[in-house]
């Protein structure tokens, strides 16, 4: 159970946590798996941590005519990992492990396409 207690209060994790009680059966089943992924990814450090938020973010996004997301997009769906600090670097081991590719200036890509969706 999660009481008011048991965290800080968090305006966006409380809207969460009510969204979720709200929610078809089907999403508060994929909320249970997707709770356990992050909570292992944490566990991994920062690095996996960001690597795996961008991954999961990526399979869930729609895709442009061409197949790629917007780094633009991808940025305003993860709006708390810094760019040049997480984000990038994140995208760069990513493609180094085949599961996405960038397109552009690999210092400042524009756009991504998932080859590996989760």
């Amino acid at each position: 159970m999660v009481a008011a207690r048991a965290v800080a209060h968090d305006e966006r994790g409380e809207q969460l946590l009510l969204d979720l009680v709200r929610a078809e059966p089907a999403y508060q089943e994929a909320a249970i798996c997707v709770a356990h992924y992050a909570c292992a990814l944490r566990k991994l450090g920062e690095e996996a941590y960001a690597e795996g938020v961008v991954h999961y973010a990526l399979s869930r996004m729609r895709v442009d005519a061409d197949g790629f997301v917007s780094i633009a997009r991808l940025r305003d769906r993860l709006p708390d990992l810094s760019y040049s600090g997480a984000l990038v670097p994140a995208l760069h081991r990513l493609q180094s492990a085949g599961i996405v590719s960038l397109t552009s200036n690999l210092a400042r890509p524009e756009r991504v396409q998932l080859r590996i969706p989760l």
